[in-house]
């Protein structure tokens, strides 16, 4: 269970503090996924290192440190002491070490990983965006939206209007109920 989350054990069937519970179970497979992506990539920067090539350059003592073949060729017509001989070596040199990250990615299954990653944090976040669409009923829903609330303000959202759509929904909530129980 997420910090701040309430459980929603032996509460009444809502159905905001369904959705709460699943978009909980959303959260902890991304973040599964996204730790076991890190791993996978941390393997293959520790075993292959990024692909890339060092050019030699005159202003630089470690030269210009290219990481595609669109970088290889700006950082020669920059430099332009390079014959066609030295530009295919180098453009040579980074699809062989390309190569070989993508081999080994492919043995990994590094991008397939990627992709139920970006799937699970899309689930995610539309099971959020559920919860705020929800009235909720109970102050036990209300109380699951300010945890969600303060969740992703510690962890961050993408939404640029964040959090002040979920604020209003959360507030017209404790009105509504407020209202309903006749308090002032």
């Amino acid at each position: 269970m997420l910090p701040g989350l309430p459980s929603t054990a032996g509460a009444s069937d809502n159905s905001i503090e369904c959705l709460g519970e699943e978009w909980q179970l959303l959260r902890e497979r991304a973040n599964a996924l996204c730790s076991r992506w890190q791993k996978i990539e941390t393997q293959l920067v520790r075993t292959i290192g990024f692909p890339h090539v060092v050019i030699s350059s005159s202003d630089r003592s470690n030269g210009i440190c290219a990481r595609s073949h669109y970088e290889i060729d700006e950082a020669l017509a920059t430099n332009g002491n390079f014959d066609e001989r030295r530009r295919a070596a180098l453009h040579s040199d980074f699809a062989h070490h390309q190569a070989r990250w993508d081999a080994e990615a492919g043995r990994l299954g590094f991008e397939e990983i990627k992709l139920q990653e970006d799937e699970a944090w899309s689930r995610e976040a539309e099971a959020s965006e559920a919860i705020f669409r929800v009235r909720a009923t109970s102050l036990a829903g209300i109380e699951i939206k300010i945890a969600l609330i303060v969740e992703l303000c510690s962890t961050g959202a993408d939404d640029p209007e964040f959090p002040w759509p979920q604020l209003r929904s959360t507030l017209a909530d404790v009105m509504r109920l407020r209202r309903k129980l006749g308090a002032v």
